[in-house]
């Protein structure tokens, strides 16, 4: 109709996001935990914590989530292992030294 707004009815929603910058380490190889990232909803629960067992006529039996445990909520813990890329190098090569 004219004068009318068309609505919008594509729904934005909010998107929590957290990056990690890797650098190499000092100390060469070896794993290290970068970091950890909090309060995730549980994707396999919805958040709930729960999911719902057997329905008797006098109740619901409430069985925890077996990803995160009944809390609703899970956490990410990145970790880099850090190990040696590409070719030895040709002043190396035919080296007796053991490194």
């Amino acid at each position: 109709m004219k004068g009318e707004k068309e609505l919008n009815t594509e729904q934005t929603m909010s998107k929590k996001q957290n990056g990690v910058l890797v650098t190499a380490p000092h100390f060469g190889t070896g794993r290290e935990t970068v970091g950890e990232f909090l309060g995730y909803s549980c994707g396999y629960c919805q958040g709930n914590g729960y999911f719902q067992g057997d329905i008797t006529v006098k109740d619901t039996e409430l069985v925890p989530c077996p990803k995160c445990g009944g809390t609703g909520k899970v956490k990410g813990i990145v970790t880099v292992d850090w190990v040696p890329d590409g070719e030895v190098k040709p002043c190396l090569k035919g080296n007796s030294n053991d490194i």
